[in-house]
C-alpha cells in the first residue's frame, strides 16, 4: 500500500479516498478485508499529515492523535532498505540537549526544541532556517518533542507551553502572555482556586511538562506529571489552542469530592497524602467515541506504601475521559499499589482491526515497566481478552505495609498469560543472586536486597501498522535490587525525585551479572498472541526509546550504542542498521519532501535523516 493509495498529487476527500481504496483494492495484493478496514481508517488518519507538493509531515510526536506512529509512505520499504545512507545532520550545540527529541515535520520544514531554544530546519537539507529562545520560566528537565496545528508550533519547557508562527518563529502574542501560557499554574487555579493562587509556581510543587500536548479541533490536551515530585496527582488539560484558556482540567488522583472520580477513588488511599500519577506521554483522541485517553504514571513515594493503603486509583491506570467535559469515562488500573516504580507508561496506542468473527475491534493499547502489554475495548474499557486478578507475594517487613493482595494479568484468546514484552524473572548462574532474585510483585524488604525485574517500556512510543495487523512495542530486559527506605507520610511535594530517591537505599541494578537488552516485540490486537520479539543491544535496563512503522512494512527503532535498526515488520528480521555517531534515546520519525521519504533519529545531540540515494 503505497502513501499514494491515500492521497495523490491530487487533493482528495475523505470520502473520495475511501472511494479509491475501495476501487483500488480489486486491483492490488492486500490479502484481505481485514486489512482494507484498518487501512481506510489509516488513510483517514493520515490525512493530517499529508502536506502540499506531495509532502509527508510528520506533525506531532507520534504522528496521530491515535498515537499509532504508522507512516503511508513505502518509498523505502523491505527491498531497497539496505541501501539507505546520511541525506544530512544537524548539531545545535552543547547548550541545547535534544536528547530525547523527536523532531516534527509540515511543509518541508523541520522543527524542534531543547530547553532553551526552538529550531526551524529545511527538512531536505537540514539548513537552519530560524532559531528562537524558550526562556519564560525555569526549564525543569528534558524535552521530547513539539506540536505542529494549523501554522503554528507549540513547543513547552518546565511548566510553560509556547506559540510560535511556523513560517517566521515569531511569538503567537494572543496565546496566553506574549506567546507563553503558564499552563500548570494556569490549570491548578482553575481546579482549584482556593489553594493555588494564579502565582502558584507549580516546578516547586513538583509538577512539569514531559510530553507535548495532542491537538484536535482547535483544542489542545495537555498533560502533566512527574509522579517522582510527589505531585497531588498528574493533571490532563484541555485550552484553547488560539488563547491558550483552560477549559476543563481532570486529576488522576482525585483530591476533592468536587474532582471527577472522587467516589471510586476516594477509599483507595488510606488516611496519607494521595500523590503521584503523573502522565508522561501524549494523550490520545478517539472523535467517534468523544473521549480522551491518557497513561497515569506510579503513585509516591515508590517502594514505600505504609501511608497509602489501598489500590491507589486512578495511577497506573489507562483513563478514557469525555473530550467536551474531562469526566472520567472508564478507567483500568494495570498496577495495584504500586510499590516497584513501575509506571504505566507507554501509550495509549489506539487501533482498529477486524477479528475472526468479522466484527471491527476498536482498541486501545498501552504497556509499561512491568513488561506486561495491556488491550482494552476502547470505547467500554474491557479488556480485549482475559485479565483475572492473580494472587500475588504479600509478604513484607516495611512497617505498616499492606501489599495488595492480586494484579491483572494479560492473557491470551486462547486463555494463557500473555508472552511479556520483557523478562519478568530475571535468572542468575551465580547461587547467591539466584537466591535473591524473585518473582514479578515480590515487594522489596527492608533488610534483604531482593532482585526483582525493572525494565520494561518507558516514554518511548509503540506503533501499530494497519497492514500486518500488529502492534509493535519496545522495552527493556533489566533488573534492580534495593533495600526500602521507610519515609511513612513524611514527604512533601517539592522540585526534586523525592518520591523517588527518599525512599530506597542501596540500589543496584545488577548490570553485570544480567547485562540488559532491548526488546522489539510484535502482538496480534486480534488474540492477543505475541507473533514476533527481537532482542538488541542495550547500555542500560530503563529508558526505551519507541519505534515506527511504514508502509514500506518496515520497524525502525534507535538503540543507546547508536545503532539505528530497520526490522521486517512481518518477522522482526534486522534488514539494516546504520551505525549514528552516538546514543539514540529519542523515537524515530520519517516524512518526505517533494516525494523523497526520509528517516531521521536524534543521536545524542545530533539529528541523523537517512535517505535512498540517488540513482
Amino acid at each position: 500500500m503505497s502513501r499514494d493509495a491515500c492521497a495523490s498529487k491530487n487533493k482528495k476527500t475523505k470520502e473520495e479516498i475511501i472511494v479509491s481504496l475501495f476501487d483500488h483494492q480489486g486491483h492490488t495484493n492486500i490479502p484481505s478485508k481485514i486489512q482494507l478496514v484498518s487501512l481506510s481508517l489509516s488513510c483517514l488518519i493520515a490525512a493530517s499529515a499529508l502536506g502540499q507538493n506531495s509532502n509527508y509531515n510528520w506533525p506531532s510526536q507520534n504522528l496521530n492523535i491515535h498515537n499509532s506512529r504508522f507512516a503511508e509512505l513505502d518509498q523505502i520499504n523491505r527491498d531497497n532498505v539496505s541501501r539507505l545512507a546520511e541525506s544530512w545532520t544537524f548539531t545545535p550545540g552543547p547548550q541545547d540537549s535534544i536528547t530525547q527529541v523527536t523532531p516534527l515535520v509540515a511543509e518541508g520544514t523541520m522543527y524542534l526544541h531543547s530547553a532553551n531554544t526552538m529550531f526551524a530546519l529545511d527538512a531536505a537539507t537540514g539548513e537552519e532556517l530560524w532559531r528562537r529562545p524558550l526562556d519564560s520560566g525555569p526549564a525543569g528537565g528534558p524535552v521530547r518533542g513539539s506540536t505542529y496545528a494549523n501554522g503554528r508550533i507549540y513547543a513547552y519547557r518546565g511548566a510553560d507551553l509556547y506559540a510560535f508562527d511556523a513560517t517566521t518563529g515569531e511569538e503567537i502574542r494572543s496565546f496566553g502572555e506574549t506567546g507563553v501560557v503558564q499552563v500548570i499554574t494556569d490549570a491548578l487555579n482553575f481546579k482549584y482556586p482556593d489553594v493555588y493562587p494564579n502565582n502558584t509556581d507549580p516546578i516547586n510543587l513538583g509538577y512539569r511538562l514531559t510530553t507535548p500536548p495532542t491537538i484536535h479541533d482547535g483544542k489542545m490536551y495537555v498533560a502533566a506529571a512527574l509522579s517522582e515530585g510527589h505531585i497531588p496527582g498528574g493533571l490532563v488539560i484541555r485550552i484553547d489552542a488560539l488563547s491558550g484558556a483552560v477549559e476543563w482540567v481532570f486529576n488522576t488522583v482525585p483530591q476533592t469530592p468536587r474532582d471527577s472520580g472522587w467516589e471510586i477513588a476516594r477509599d483507595t488511599w488510606g488516611t496519607g497524602q494521595r500523590a503521584g500519577g503523573g502522565v508522561w506521554t501524549p494523550p490520545a483522541i478517539d472523535t467517534e467515541f468523544g473521549l480522551v485517553y491518557v497513561n497515569a504514571g506510579n503513585p509516591s513515594p515508590d517502594y514505600d506504601g505504609s501511608a497509602r493503603v489501598g489500590a491507589n486509583l486512578f495511577t497506573n491506570a489507562t483513563i478514557a475521559l469525555d473530550i467536551n467535559t474531562g469526566e472520567l469515562a472508564w478507567y483500568f488500573q494495570a498496577v495495584h499499589h504500586d510499590l516497584w516504580d513501575w509506571d504505566h507508561v507507554t501509550g495509549p496506542l489506539l487501533f482498529d482491526v477486524e477479528n475472526d468473527e468479522g466484527n471491527i475491534v476498536k482498541g486501545v493499547a498501552a504497556g509499561g515497566k512491568n513488561c506486561l502489554f495491556y488491550m482494552w475495548d476502547r470505547e467500554t474499557g474491557d479488556p480485549l481478552f482475559p485479565m483475572p486478578e492473580t494472587a500475588m507475594p504479600t509478604a513484607t517487613d516495611v512497617p505498616g505495609e499492606v501489599v495488595y493482595p492480586t494484579q491483572p494479568i494479560p492473557h491470551t484468546a486462547r486463555g494463557v498469560p500473555m508472552d511479556p514484552l520483557c523478562a519478568t524473572f530475571i535468572p542468575f548462574d551465580d547461587p547467591e543472586l539466584a537466591a535473591r532474585s524473585k518473582q514479578i510483585y515480590t515487594p522489596y524488604s527492608l533488610t534483604e536486597p531482593y532482585i526483582v525485574a525493572h525494565g520494561g517500556s518507558s516514554f518511548g512510543s509503540a506503533s501499530f501498522s494497519p497492514r500486518t495487523q500488529l502492534v509493535y512495542i519496545t522495552g527493556k530486559n533489566g533488573a534492580i535490587s534495593l533495600t526500602v527506605q521507610p519515609v511513612g507520610d513524611s514527604l512533601t511535594p517539592g522540585p526534586d525525585s523525592r518520591g523517588h530517591t527518599e525512599n530506597y537505599s542501596a540500589l543496584d541494578r545488577v548490570s553485570e551479572a544480567y547485562p540488559p537488552s532491548l526488546t522489539v516485540s510484535a502482538y496480534s490486537p486480534v488474540n492477543g498472541e505475541q507473533v514476533w520479539q527481537t532482542e538488541l543491544p542495550a547500555q542500560s535496563g530503563i529508558g526505551a526509546s519507541g519505534n515506527l512503522v511504514t508502509a514500506g512494512d518496515l520497524v525502525f527503532q534507535g538503540l543507546e550504542n547508536g545503532e539505528f535498526h530497520a526490522l521486517d515488520a512481518e518477522t522482526g528480521v534486522s534488514l539494516f542498521k546504520y551505525q549514528t555517531p552516538r546514543t539514540v534515546r529519542a523515537s524515530p520519525l520519517t516524512y518526505s519532501v517533494k516525494e523523497k521519504q526520509f528517516v531521521s533519529v536524534v543521536s545524542t545531540n545530533t539529528v541523523v535523516s537517512l535517505t535512498l540515494p540517488q540513482q
